[in-house]
């Protein structure tokens, strides 16, 4: 049984708490899919009383809503209302096939934000590599998801320390950007200061600079008053 699902958003849903009987059901509606079940029968299956997507009982619960098996359908639901012309793509949705994720070979999937925390610099600059191929991500809607080993390869070719402890909200980019103003902060006390001539001054019992008298007007200054 595969360990995750990437919903059209590109969310990630843990399959580790799906039961045995939830797994049957789940394999079930992947069939129907699949076999490109018409979208009101497939709702009218996942939403059935007593079906194990509504956890054995009649009602669309909170509870239910959140559960991963529920999810699941609503997302193979959604990708069906899509295809078949029952509802229109969301801004923020992929129309990839729906993803299984295998425990061996899940990608650890993250956002441009915590690229950049990892790789030391800011979202902007990975995103400006996306758009020139120099990082591959996969680009649902307008959000960015790159896989953790290729955030890696692109710090390494940029001669970047991949910062593997960089805490939340943005820590390790900070610490960078802290770093590089102390270093321009070096380098601007170390700058000689510009040399300013010192005023002129004169002590008592010294004779002061001479007064600058000004000088005649012209003979032309003259005619013309």
């Amino acid at each position: 049984m595969a360990k995750a699902y990437l919903t059209l958003t590109g969310e990630k849903i843990d399959l580790s708490s799906v039961t045995a009987l939830e797994k049957v059901f789940l394999g079930q509606a992947v069939k129907f899919y699949e076999a490109g079940d018409a979208y009101p029968n497939f709702v009218n299956r996942v939403n059935a009383p007593g079906s194990a997507a509504l956890g054995g009982g009649q009602w669309v619960t909170e509870k239910v809503t959140c559960s991963p098996l529920y999810r699941i359908c609503q997302d193979l639901a959604d990708r069906l209302g899509i295809a078949q012309g029952f509802l229109a793509i969301g801004k923020n949705s992929s129309t990839e096939r729906p993803t299984f994720i295998d425990a061996a070979t899940e990608p650890d999937i993250i956002s441009c934000e915590d690229a950049a925390q990892l790789a030391g610099v800011t979202a902007e600059a990975i995103r400006k590599a996306i758009r020139a191929k120099r990082l591959p991500a996969r680009q649902v809607g307008r959000t960015y998801l790159l896989e953790r080993k290729a955030v890696d390869a692109y710090a390494a070719r940029s001669g970047r320390k991949v910062n593997v402890a960089s805490g939340a909200n943005g820590q390790g980019a900070r610490e960078t950007v802290g770093k590089a103003s102390k270093r321009r902060q070096g380098i601007e006390a170390t700058a000689p200061a510009p040399q300013v001539p010192p005023p002129h001054r004169w002590t008592a019992g010294s004779s002061p600079p001479a007064p600058v008298e000004p000088s005649p007007p012209s003979a032309s200054r003259l005619a013309a008053s």
